[in-house]
């Protein structure tokens, strides 16, 4: 497994992928440059960001239950058990 990860590295394409990952990490990191902000205002962005997940995670099962209980069609289910014999 560390060959491969070391062969991919090795290569064009892994060299590649590693500058277009490091470019994204210093846009990150430049787009999050704030002089403004301090550890109160990251707090608050980090408890609305785990609000809106949580909202948005809530929201997804309910319409996917919905949805599901629509549906008519019913999933072919085999059972492996007979029901019509006696004990």
């Amino acid at each position: 497994m560390f060959q491969l990860l070391d062969l991919i590295m090795a290569s064009p394409i892994g060299a590649l992928l590693m500058t277009v990952i490091q470019d994204v990490i210093y846009a990150a990191l430049f787009i999050s440059d704030c002089d403004e902000c301090g550890f109160n205002d990251l707090g608050k962005l980090l408890f609305g960001g785990l609000a809106a997940a949580i909202v948005v995670g809530v929201a997804i099962s309910i319409l996917h239950r919905r949805l599901r209980d629509r549906s008519n069609e019913r999933t072919a289910f085999v059972s492996i058990r007979s029901d019509d014999r006696k004990p």
